[in-house]
């Protein structure tokens, strides 16, 4: 028993070092005190912190193109996904299910073919900018919206409500303070997937990004077409104590384990 529990551990201990590998390699090299992506790094420096910090280009896809399109979409997409949940769980009409397979549709379509499509489509309508990302950014985040918003609502027990309107709640008042307050963790769930989801896009963005509208992951591919130092390092790191933050605001907030469970 002692045995198999050892060897249990060690068989755990030896996937958390194969899947945290690639980012402990990344986090020590972008203190590299040379241009060199060398690992281990050869001296220590934060200099290519610096120099994202001081580069216009990086810094623009960052916080002005990037952070704020995630922020939007996840807005948007949450909302639509509530509002389909809503529907879908609530109400009985002909062609529900049809309508649910539609909406999940984009997690059987490749993001790259999604992409091509929205290309050629909004080109015909005249739709550019940073509203044809968040389009994209939306369709494709929507599935996985909705998925973690109704296995959250779907699992309400439908008497809270029922007993909320004995108690003379109306419609609104149940909604608001019985539904949204018991399903809160799977709409966190849905607004910080639809999020990292639209941050972290290559394959969607590589098509329908433009001038002014360079996302971050494609700034970082263009750059690294024609060079590489540990700054490419440097914004993963950040990018990565951002999630970290992130999820520990949500622990104190909601619990991280009531969100990952939608």
């Amino acid at each position: 028993m002692r045995a198999s529990r050892l060897l249990f551990g060690s068989f755990l201990v030896a996937v958390y070092l194969y899947l945290l590998a690639p980012v402990i390699v990344v986090i020590f090299t972008s203190f590299n005190e040379t241009a060199l992506n060398a690992f281990p790094p050869q001296g220590f420096s934060f200099r290519w912190y610096a120099e994202f910090f001081k580069d216009p280009t990086f810094m623009n896809a960052f916080f002005n193109i990037s952070l704020k399109i995630a922020i939007f979409v996840a807005l948007i997409s949450t909302l639509l996904s509530l509002l389909a949940t809503i529907a879908i769980t609530r109400y009985r009409f002909p062609l529900s299910s049809l309508i649910q397979t539609f909406l999940l549709s984009p997690l059987m379509i490749p993001h790259m073919l999604v992409g091509i499509a929205l290309l050629l489509f909004l080109s015909k309508v005249f739709i550019g900018g940073s509203l044809r990302l968040v389009i994209g950014h939306v369709i494709i985040t929507i599935p996985i919206a909705i998925r973690a918003i109704y296995s959250s609502m779907a699992g309400l027990n439908p008497a809270f409500e029922e007993a909320a309107r004995t108690l003379g709640a109306n419609r609104w008042q149940t909604f608001f303070l019985v539904t949204l307050r018991l399903t809160f963790s799977g709409i966190m769930a849905a607004f910080i997937f639809s999020f990292i989801i639209s941050f972290t896009d290559v394959n969607v963005a590589l098509f329908l990004t433009g001038p002014g509208t360079t996302t971050l992951p494609i700034e970082i591919f263009t750059f690294l077409t024609w060079d590489s130092n540990p700054m490419i390092a440097a914004i993963t790191t950040i990018q990565v104590f951002m999630i970290i933050a992130f999820s520990y605001i949500l622990e104190k907030l909601v619990g991280l384990s009531s969100v990952m469970q939608h």
